[in-house]
């Protein structure tokens, strides 16, 4: 299995191995001191390090920015919408080998092992959703069939068979974890150290996260409620799916912390977030912000250009991020993949439009306590907080999808999955937006894709219609009628 080629490598590899592979080639090439398979503990520590690290990056760089908690004063193209290659394609599509291989070796004999097949099957399928969600019709069926069918140019599936098979993956991940099989040695788990059963509740957590994407397309009442029931999930910070960086390098640190302090200046408040904080009276204002040089709290509007950006700052000074939690300090901001927040927040909504059986104000209060707790909040400020008339669950999912939307805090895309889905909150373009007025709903395709995979690429864009390869072609699950 090919390690960490992306497609072009896998067609540049074909032909090269066409033109000059010989009948003694393995043998030839073969290293006797090296070992032929990397260890499954050894792939797991890149792939949930990797993943992790760079999902929360993705939050912090531009997942905070299309949601409207952060804007620019320096370089704010994507938040004019001015959108090239993401680099999440190439990206996932470079670890998913690395991912069966670890499945691979989970099932081999000899090897086997139900825990690490959990993890493996838990990873593949947030990959892949992710690339759906970003991107709409992917490669999946064919993507990882370049060694065994010698494809290397494969087709692109709907959205709905991603899903299918992202949510197959993680039920058999639910059930390989359900064994409780030991990992002897180190397990290179950077998430959970090879716990099963933390595994088991992110694998589930994952699935409530998918089955609510697609509700508008699908009922899928029965399916979250029996997660609910079976109680395996993930349902206090505990179990929060985190990576704490060690600090002993620059890999092993938050990356906003090895970077230039002019880098990190370039982000600062976002009105349409300064709005929440002073409407909800907010503590987290004060911890991922630091006040203005006057000792205020000023936000910048989304999508200025370069000019406009700049001149607001000299007027403005707005509020900056935190700089001892997210710059000075190497180890005290984590990398996340999903938070109970999250988890507290999905049950809120499906209680509200009745897909479970609860309270939706039960786990709405649930929701904020767990992401209040989590940066610090004491118990008693967070009594105050919820006691307040503006922040009172009253079943409105405005409200609801407002305070999921500052939970996600630097959880990747997620925020903006939310409002692609429900147009909750309400966002509205910048002043020199450069997509005619539009919020764009998807990430262009990589060019490699239409030089390489010509003909899929193009019945792809054909098959999700809109106007060809563009941000603004929603995909399935955006365009249900269920709600």
């Amino acid at each position: 299995m090919m390690k960490t080629s992306n497609f072009i490598t896998s067609i540049l590899f074909a032909g090269t191995v066409l033109v000059s592979c010989t009948d003694n080639f393995e043998s030839i090439n073969s290293n006797p001191n090296a070992p032929e398979q990397v260890s499954a503990n050894l792939l797991t520590s890149t792939v949930t390090s990797e993943i992790t690290r760079r999902l929360t990056d993705e939050g912090y760089s531009d997942g905070n920015t299309i949601t409207q908690l952060m804007a620019k004063n320096n370089f704010p193209g994507f938040s004019q919408f001015d959108w090239g290659d993401q680099g999440m394609w190439d990206f996932f599509y470079n670890y998913l080998p690395e991912i069966n291989d670890i499945l691979e070796i989970s099932r081999t004999e000899g090897t086997q092992n139900a825990t690490y097949e959990g993890i493996a099957l838990t990873l593949r399928a947030l990959s892949f959703a992710n690339l759906t969600d970003l991107y709409g019709y992917v490669p999946y069926t064919e993507a990882m069939a370049g060694e065994t069918e010698g494809i290397f140019t494969p087709v692109y599936d709907d959205q709905e068979t991603v899903y299918n098979g992202v949510l197959q993956d993680l039920a058999d991940a639910d059930a390989a974890l359900a064994k409780g099989e030991a990992i002897t040695g180190s397990t290179g788990d950077v998430i959970y150290d090879g716990d099963a059963s933390k595994w088991r509740k992110l694998a589930n957590s994952l699935r409530l996260r998918y089955l609510m994407r697609i509700s508008k397309q699908r009922d899928v009442s029965a399916e979250m409620q029996a997660i609910v029931s079976a109680g395996n999930y993930i349902n206090s910070n505990e179990d929060n799916a985190t990576l704490t960086y060690s600090g002993t390098s620059n890999t092993d640190s938050w990356p906003q912390s090895t970077g230039r302090i002019g880098g990190f200046d370039e982000k600062s408040l976002c009105t349409t977030l300064l709005g929440y904080f002073e409407e909800f009276n907010d503590p987290r204002l004060d911890i991922w912000f630091d006040r203005n040089s006057d000792g205020e709290w000023v936000g910048i509007p989304i999508g200025l250009n370069q000019d406009n950006a700049r001149a607001y700052d000299d007027a403005n000074s707005p509020s900056r991020l935190d700089v001892e939690l997210f710059y000075f300090s190497s180890t005290a901001a984590e990398a996340f993949i999903i938070k109970n927040s999250e988890v507290q927040f999905i049950l809120a909504e499906a209680a509200e439009r009745g897909f479970i059986a609860g309270s939706a104000a039960d786990h709405y209060n649930a929701g904020i306590r767990a992401s209040l707790a989590y940066w610090g909040v004491a118990d008693a400020e967070i009594d105050a907080y919820l006691a307040q008339p503006s922040v009172q669950y009253d079943g409105s999912l405005e409200l609801l999808l407002t305070q999921k939307t500052i939970a996600l805090w630097n959880v990747d895309y997620q925020g903006w999955m939310d409002y692609r889905r429900t147009g909750i909150p309400a966002l509205e373009t910048g002043q020199d937006d450069l997509n005619g007025g539009r919020y764009p709903v998807r990430f262009l395709y990589p060019s490699s894709e239409q030089t390489l995979n010509t003909a899929n690429y193009q019945a792809a864009l054909q098959a999700m219609g809109g106007e060809g390869d563009n941000i603004n072609t929603p995909g399935w699950w955006e365009t249900g009628t269920r709600y």
